[in-house]
C-alpha cells in the first residue's frame, strides 16, 4: 500500500464547526449508501427490461428472445462492478491514508446505517454519481479511455512540460497544481515527467474511488469493470454494451520517477487555497474540465492567481458548461451561478493579472463510449496564460499561438 496523502487538509478542517461537520457526515452517509445499494438499484433496472419483455406478445417475444440472456449477463456485469465498489468503499475507510478523516467516515458510516435500516432509497443524483464513477475509471484508468485522455491530459502535460521544462536534477521539481482532479489520472501523468504534482478534489466519490485506485493498485488490469451495462440507448450490439474494461491500464507508483511526487488533497479548492500558507505555493495550476464547476468563476481565477508564484503558469483545457446554471431546477437552495462567455472570462483573467501566451480551441470528448451510436465532442478552449507581477498592466489578446485545431 502506498500513501499518497489522501486526506482533508488542516487548514479546511479546523475552522469547521459542530453543525458544519455533522452536515459532512450526513453527506458522506448518503454517498456511501448510494454505493452500496448500487447492486439492488441497478438490478431493478435490469427487472424492468424483463418485466417489459414479458409485458410483450408470444409472438414478439420470440422476435427478442435473446433478451433474457442479455438480463442474465447484465446481472454479472452488476455483479462485478459492485464488487469493486464495495472493495473501494471497505479500504477508503480502513486504510491509515485517511487517518485525518476517520473520524467524519464513521460518522458517514453511521449516517449510511440509519438510511439503509430506514429502506430509503438513494436519491436519482447519487445513483447516477455512481455510475458516472464507472465511466471516470474508464477516462482515467482504462486503456479504452487512452485517445480521449490525449485529447485533454496529453495535450495539458506537452505545454506544462515545454513551459517548466525539464525538472532540474539538483533540487527541488517544480510543483503542478491540479483542481478537480477526479481520479487523479492527470496528476500521476504529471508527476511522471519528474514534477511535484498535487491535485484537488471535493468530490467524494472521486475521492474514496482515486484513494484506492492511487494506493492499491498492484498490476495492471487488476479489476474488470462493466461501465456501459446501464446504457440501454444507441448500443451497436449486446456485447458493446457488457463489454468489460479492465482497469488500471498502468500502476500509478510505477508510473513515477521517485517518492514524494504525488499528493491529492480533500475540500473545496477555495477554501483550501486561498490561505496565507499557499501564496505562490506553485509553478503552475493545470484546470482541466474545471473552471465551469464554479458557483463564481471570477473566484477560481483569483485563487489560481493567488497560488501561484510570479511568472507561474495556469494551464486550461475545458469547455463553459456551467455546472450550476440549471441548479433551480433541481436543488431547493438559490445556488449563485455566474455565466458569461469565454471572451468575457478571459477579459476578467487579464484584469486579474494574467496575460495569455497560447490560446487554441481544440475538440475534446468527455467520458465518450467510444461504440456508442451517440458521440459528442466539446469544442473546448485550451489556454496558457502566465500571472503578471502587481500592477501590470492588464492584458490577454494575442499570445505565441491562436488558432482553431481541427485534429484530435
Amino acid at each position: 500500500m502506498n500513501d499518497f496523502g489522501q486526506r482533508p487538509t488542516e487548514q479546511a478542517s479546523s475552522s469547521v464547526s459542530d453543525e458544519e461537520e455533522a452536515e459532512e457526515q450526513e453527506a458522506i452517509g448518503r454517498i456511501i449508501h448510494a454505493v452500496r445499494e448500487y447492486r439492488g438499484d441497478a438490478e431493478w433496472e435490469v427487472a424492468r427490461w424483463e418485466h417489459n419483455f414479458v409485458r410483450l406478445p408470444p409472438r414478439h417475444r420470440e422476435l427478442v428472445r435473446t433478451l433474457p440472456a442479455k438480463c442474465a449477463r447484465a446481472r454479472q456485469c452488476i455483479q462485478a462492478n459492485a464488487a469493486f465498489l464495495n472493495e473501494a468503499l471497505c479500504a477508503f475507510g480502513d486504510q491509515p491514508y485517511n487517518a485525518g478523516a476517520g473520524t467524519r467516515i464513521m460518522g458517514g458510516v453511521r449516517a449510511a446505517d440509519v438510511r439503509a435500516r430506514a429502506r430509503q432509497p438513494p436519491a436519482p443524483a447519487d445513483v447516477e454519481k455512481v455510475r458516472y464513477v464507472l465511466k471516470n475509471l474508464t477516462r482515467d484508468w482504462g486503456a479504452e479511455g487512452a485517445p480521449e485522455r490525449s485529447q485533454s491530459y496529453g495535450r495539458m502535460t506537452a505545454e506544462v512540460a515545454a513551459r517548466l521544462g525539464a525538472p532540474p536534477a539538483d533540487g527541488p521539481p517544480p510543483r503542478v497544481l491540479v483542481p478537480g482532479a477526479g481520479l487523479g489520472r492527470l496528476c500521476c501523468d504529471l508527476a511522471a515527467l519528474g514534477y511535484e504534482a498535487q491535485g484537488n478534489e471535493f468530490s467524494y466519490y472521486m475521492l474514496l474511488t482515486a484513494a484506492f485506485v492511487l494506493n492499491e493498485s498492484e498490476r495492471v488490469g487488476q479489476w474488470v469493470l462493466h461501465p456501459w451495462v446501464h446504457s440501454s440507448c444507441n448500443q451497436l450490439s449486446d456485447a458493446d454494451q457488457m463489454r468489460p474494461v479492465a482497469i488500471p491500464d498502468a500502476v500509478p507508483t510505477e508510473m513515477l520517477p521517485g517518492p514524494g511526487l504525488l499528493s491529492m488533497t480533500a475540500g473545496d479548492f477555495v477554501e483550501v487555497y486561498s490561505t496565507p500558507a499557499q501564496a505562490g505555493a506553485f509553478d503552475c495550476v493545470a484546470t482541466c474540465f474545471f473552471l465551469d464547476t464554479a458557483h463564481n468563476f471570477i473566484e477560481y481565477i483569483e485563487v489560481i492567481r493567488h497560488c501561484l508564484r510570479v511568472g507561474g503558469y495556469w494551464v486550461n483545457l475545458g469547455p463553459l458548461l456551467y455546472h450550476w446554471a440549471d441548479a433551480h431546477t433541481y436543488l431547493p437552495d438559490d445556488e449563485l451561478s455566474i455565466e458569461v462567455s469565454l471572451a468575457e472570462v478571459e477579459r476578467v483573467a487579464g484584469e486579474l493579472g494574467f496575460h495569455s501566451l497560447r490560446r487554441e480551441m481544440v475538440p475534446a470528448a468527455f467520458n465518450a463510449n467510444l461504440r456508442s451510436m451517440l458521440q459528442s465532442t466539446y469544442r473546448c478552449v485550451f489556454w496558457t496564460m502566465q500571472k503578471q507581477p502587481a500592477g501590470a498592466p492588464a492584458r490577454v489578446t494575442g499570445g505565441d499561438q491562436s488558432r482553431e485545431s481541427k485534429g484530435a
